[in-house]
């Protein structure tokens, strides 16, 4: 096993946990965790913003999103 393997150190419930925990998907958070829905969500949300606001708050959502994948891919153990 090489060294990035033997990092991963997350379970898929600890993902779950650290997307509820985040602000920014406070209004689109899946129950239970649905990483497919939770895109679905935010992409809806961005399709229907119409002031500066609201585009501001999916882009966050949306950056979140990217650090959430980043941290899937790297960390989280696939068994």
């Amino acid at each position: 096993m090489s060294n990035r393997e033997t990092r991963r150190a997350l379970a898929p419930e600890d993902l779950a946990y650290i997307a509820e925990r985040a602000r920014a998907l406070d209004p689109y958070i899946v129950h239970p965790w649905d990483r497919n829905r939770l895109w679905a969500a935010v992409l809806v949300a961005q399709m229907s913003a119409t002031t500066r606001a609201e585009c501001e708050a999916v882009a966050e959502a949306r950056g979140a999103l990217q650090i959430l994948d980043a941290i899937e891919r790297h960390f989280v153990r696939r068994e």
